[in-house]
């Protein structure tokens, strides 16, 4: 086996094609991070002259000087080939330390254990524990279950191999989640990708529902820089609009026309006695009743606001699946149901460009309902897929007397953070000492 350095192109092949493949490991993300003046690898390994494993690495530094080698979801390779391992291990240790790393850090796209919709395990399909064991014979430690923000190992995937249409998809979801697709496309509500010109729209939006819920957001720098150096598939700034003026005159239509109906019912009862028509009344009366509630529920949103962008979400689409990397629904404009529009929309879109999977990326709260995060693990559930958990990430170290010296003084800075929170502030130290005199 040879370990080498791949160029763009030979990498992209073979990751493309990988089962573990993401867009964390692909060239449209090497190109972004080489652009935003970050040290970028790709490298492989061949046997008898056949790529047999490969990954992006990424170098960075802290302010001490403390440089990290990184393999985010990866390495890609067969982690049942013991030898390929090892090799593979052994080598990004030497070549890490050639790049003067103190640490190499791994996170294979592999499953931790086989689990379904409601997080249970099932380990009869697939069970990768003992890797865990595997990798600590060759120097790693594993960094924990815990749910982690930074570099996400739980996830809810859903599976569409099989999947003919978007009927047989729609079918497959729950009654709420496809009542709200359907309610949305009646209402108007569109997708749009957003592009350098119309980016302020996407972020306006994205900051706005991530003050909102809480959830941390890059720069506005970030996502133009993603447009820049990534291709218009890999990367989708995706919105959901509406246009309030239109909804009004369209929701203002509906009522007008059923108000007709049902005056024309009632009129025909009165005459006839039609049990068929009085039957229908209660119907076009249930209809009539919604449509003068959503007249009251955009009472707020006159129509000066013209076009409103309510969701915004980053995607990524790489090798097999469509990755819902982060975004949410500015809240005033919840009603309008624009994450779900914009669930289906990628769905439809990996389903009509032959995407196998579509990835709903961090989910948080699947033990329970009083854990952070259940609500949103819900609402993906509506959709239908699957927990997915993966093995975790690892550290070794590379340069032994750094690393453990870098580590002492970690536990040395958090045990002293420890010490100074348990110490009554200062103020409070000074009014004691000037009650005893």
């Amino acid at each position: 086996m040879e370990f080498v350095i791949l160029s763009d192109a030979d990498f992209e092949t073979f990751a493309k094609g990988h089962p573990q493949g993401s867009f964390i490991q692909s060239v449209d993300l090497a190109r972004f991070q080489r652009a935003r003046g970050q040290e970028v690898e790709l490298f492989g390994v061949t046997r008898g002259g056949s790529l047999i494993a490969a990954g992006k690495l990424v170098y960075t530094s802290n302010r001490f000087g403390y440089k990290v080698c990184d393999c985010a979801k990866g390495p890609l390779l067969d982690y049942n080939d013991a030898e390929a391992v090892r090799f593979v291990v052994e080598q990004l240790k030497k070549h890490a330390a050639s790049k003067k790393a103190a640490e190499l850090r791994i996170s294979p796209n592999v499953k931790y254990i086989a689990r379904d919709e409601d997080g249970a395990e099932h380990p009869e399909v697939e069970d990768n524990r003992p890797l865990l064991k595997v990798l600590a014979g060759l120097g790693f430690k594993h960094q924990g279950f815990e749910m982690n923000f930074a570099n996400i190992n739980w996830m809810f995937v859903k599976k569409l191999d099989g999947i003919v249409d978007s009927e047989e998809l729609i079918m497959g979801m729950n009654y709420r989640t496809r009542k709200a697709i359907r309610k949305a496309e009646k209402n108007g509500v569109y997708l749009e990708q957003a592009t350098l010109e119309t980016l302020d729209d996407f972020y306006n939006a994205l900051s706005t529902a991530g003050d909102e819920k809480g959830f941390t957001y890059r720069e506005r720098d970030y996502y133009e820089q993603l447009l820049r150096n990534t291709s218009d598939e890999f990367t989708k700034l995706m919105m959901a609009k509406i246009n309030i003026p239109e909804y009004r005159a369209s929701i203002t239509e509906r009522l007008d026309a059923e108000a007709k109906t049902l005056a024309d019912l009632k009129r025909d009862v009165e005459e006839t006695g039609s049990k068929k028509k009085a039957n229908r009344i209660k119907v076009v009366q249930d209809l009539v009743d919604s449509y003068e509630r959503s007249l009251k529920d955009i009472e707020r949103f006159p129509d000066s606001v013209g076009v409103a962008t309510v969701a915004a979400i980053h995607f990524a689409c790489s090798g097999d699946e469509i990755v819902c990397v982060i975004g949410g629904t500015v809240q005033d404009y919840i009603y309008f149901n624009g994450a779900t529009s914009l669930y289906w929309g990628m769905m439809l879109h990996a389903l009509n460009n032959g995407y196998s999977r579509y990835n709903f990326y961090g989910t948080f709260g699947i033990q329970g309902q009083d854990e952070t995060g259940h609500g949103g693990y819900e609402f993906k559930k509506g959709f239908g897929g699957e927990v997915v958990q993966l093995v975790g990430d690892f550290v070794a170290p590379v340069n032994v007397p750094v690393f453990t010296a870098y580590q002492a003084v970690r536990k040395l800075a958090a045990a002293a953070k420890t010490v100074l929170a348990k110490l009554p502030e200062p103020g409070n130290l000074l009014s004691k000492f000037r009650g005893k005199n």
